[in-house]
């Protein structure tokens, strides 16, 4: 009976704690001596041991990314042309992450990230549209999406994420008290 407890509860455990990866995530898994990515596609295969990380040699902490497409909004986001004349703007921003291992080193999950990439599509946004008058942002919309996307592109890189495609200017609006924008358009 001893004999059968010593093979079967191994076994058991194992089954246990056996994750087998959906094709459209990545799991990051850190070990204490390396960091291996598991997911459809990954050297290292789609299955590993979820062994609790108080598990001493064995034990892993994991970090799950999605490998399809998002987007980051910023909405109602304000900001200045260069006369500093205030407006508000919907922007719409859509990337992949295509090194999880770099993902995983700077964030610890996907919502950490979605933060980051915002805030660094705010500074984009901030600092491009203040080079510019709100007559120029207004008509040359999809030009100001491509230079939001050139001026995100090396910053994104550090993040392992990259852009799928521009990123788009997809509403203007007056400020609350300003009419700048509806004046314009009269």
């Amino acid at each position: 009976l001893l004999v059968i407890l010593v093979f079967i509860l191994p076994l058991v455990l194992s089954l246990f704690f056996r994750v087998v990866v959906p094709t459209n995530m990545v799991h990051i898994v850190q070990s204490n001596k390396k960091t291996t990515s598991y997911g459809t596609g990954k050297e290292s295969g789609n299955v590993y041991y979820k062994w609790p990380s108080w598990f001493p040699v064995i034990g892993v902490t994991r970090i799950i990314f999605p490998v399809n497409n998002f987007n980051i909004n910023l909405d109602s986001y304000e900001a200045y042309d260069k006369d500093r004349l205030p407006f508000i703007l919907d922007v719409t921003a859509f990337f992949r992450i295509a090194d999880t291992n770099k993902a995983a080193e700077r964030v610890s999950s996907i919502d950490e990230l979605h933060q980051q990439l915002k805030a660094i599509v705010q500074g984009a946004a901030r600092k491009i549209l203040a080079s510019f008058d709100i007559n120029q942002i207004m008509t040359d919309r999809a030009t100001f999406g491509q230079q939001f996307t050139e001026e995100v592109k090396n910053e994104l890189q550090s993040w392992g994420v990259e852009p799928v495609k521009n990123m788009e200017l997809m509403d203007l609006r007056d400020a609350q008290d300003a009419n700048v924008i509806s004046n314009i358009m009269k």
